[in-house]
């Protein structure tokens, strides 16, 4: 069992966030009682129309989300044993009977779930898994001082709350929200704008406020995407890989078909489709946003768009090549005994294109060192001459190059005939292929 709740005090949200269950949407509408107690501030028709708005407003403000429930009347002699995840059946409670609620949550949801799930992107990136309800009790606290809408629209409230702006957001968890934000948000920082303050499931409600009473767009977008028509896009292609580098895209509907449905992708090179599953061949080095809108309409609430953007959703790259201004990949610099710096000159301007670095140090054709560093310093260890090798290796392909060190009596690095053969030169990146080899001017 999971539970969410609207606690006392504070300020403001974090864009919309999911609770990690939902309603079989097959069965809508789906059910629900009010236990059989009336809280001595409102009367039981007051009690029971507050309840049926806060369950119903979500599909009134909320259409594309398409949200049904059924108000099933009073569960008499019911009130006293309190909420209940065994009895599948969903009610809701005035005055906390069984004492369960925190001391400063105005109301709790109780929600039970399991089975099957299937998974929703939030607006963080993150991917939510959403696990099939099956019984929601929600439990209003005893302590709190209730007023209805009309006092406190008329200005008839001395510190009570509003009992509609509590019950829509208690529904809110019924129907699978979460809080917009949480307090810990709002005390990080983390919590910057004025619409995830003003949303019905923000975190906390403050007296004499009907602001919950009506959704915010930021819950009409999570009720929506939570239940309503939605379209995104998944590869079953490489995304990472060198140049030219096809990927193909599949766009993945709520109803499984395209009908009624209008595309249009952006591939992050310039290029365009309007086809629900193209394939676009990616001709360039770089990192690429892959963007897409859908468009369509629903019997329920006529047009809607979605966009589902990815940033660096594919990377395309060349063979490691030594960096804009640089002739190699690597070079090197003295710093003292036998002691000598190596600097690679790598490209690096698209990330992950260069995932395997090794350098291999060989002297009369023997490897005599192997590290796996971007830039090492090097202590050959006795005057000689030495063949260093730069590996690199990623999605584009591998490389490899070599310079021919004199490593001096007085500590003065020099450079000599590049070697003819290259048999066994490459370790860690075995088969690497040909060397590049160069001499360095010290």
């Amino acid at each position: 069992m999971v539970l969410t709740a609207l606690l006392l005090s504070g300020s403001p949200a974090h864009a919309w966030n999911l609770a990690g269950w939902a309603w079989d949407s097959n069965e809508f509408p789906v059910p629900w009682y009010l236990a059989d107690y009336v809280t001595p501030e409102l009367s039981a028709e007051y009690e029971e129309e507050v309840t049926r708005l806060g369950a119903s407003i979500w599909a009134e403000q909320a259409p594309c989300a398409g949200t049904s429930d059924l108000y099933m009347g009073i569960r008499e002699g019911h009130w006293a044993s309190g909420p209940s995840s065994s009895d599948l059946v969903n009610t809701v409670y005035f005055d906390d009977p069984t004492a369960r609620n925190d001391e400063s949550a105005l109301g709790v949801t109780y929600t039970s779930f399991g089975g099957a799930y299937f998974p929703i992107e939030e607006p963080d990136g993150d991917i939510a898994y959403i696990f099939e309800a099956y019984d929601s009790d929600i439990v209003f606290s005893d302590w709190a001082q209730w007023a209805t809408t009309e006092d406190i629209a008329a200005g008839n409230c001395n510190n009570e709350y509003s009992i509609e702006g509590v019950a829509t957001h208690e529904f809110g968890h019924f129907w699978g929200m979460a809080h917009s934000c949480e307090r810990e948000d709002v005390e990080s920082g983390r919590c910057t704008e004025l619409a995830w303050y003003e949303a019905t499931m923000f975190w906390t409600g403050a007296a004499c406020d009907l602001t919950q009473a009506n959704l915010a767009e930021d819950d009409i977008q999570g009720i929506t995407a939570l239940y309503g028509p939605y379209a995104s896009f998944s590869t079953d292609s490489e995304t990472s890989g060198g140049v030219p580098l096809e990927v193909c895209f599949d766009l993945e509907t709520k109803t499984g078909d395209y009908e009624g449905l209008e595309v249009e992708w952006s591939f992050g090179d310039g290029a365009t489709s309007t086809e629900f599953a193209p394939c676009h061949t990616y001709e360039t080095q770089g990192q690429f946003t892959v963007y897409v809108t859908i468009t369509g309409t629903d019997p329920s609430c006529g047009s809607y768009s979605f966009d589902q953007r990815e940033p660096a959703f594919v990377t395309v790259c060349e063979p490691p090549h030594p960096g804009e201004g640089f002739s190699g990949t690597f070079t090197y610099e003295y710093v003292e005994g036998t002691t000598y710096q190596m600097i690679n000159q790598a490209d690096l301007s698209v990330y992950g294109c260069i995932d395997q670095v090794a350098w291999d140090v060989f002297k009369d054709g023997q490897k005599v060192q192997s590290i796996s560093a971007w830039s090492p310093k090097i202590d050959f260890g006795e005057e000689g001459t030495y063949e260093v090798v730069l590996n690199l290796g990623g999605p584009g392909g591998i490389s490899a190059e070599s310079l021919t060190i004199d490593v001096g009596t007085d500590g003065v690095g020099g450079c000599s005939a590049v070697p003819g053969a290259a048999a066994g030169l490459f370790g860690l990146l075995a088969g690497l292929g040909a060397a590049v080899r160069r001499r360095h001017q010290p």
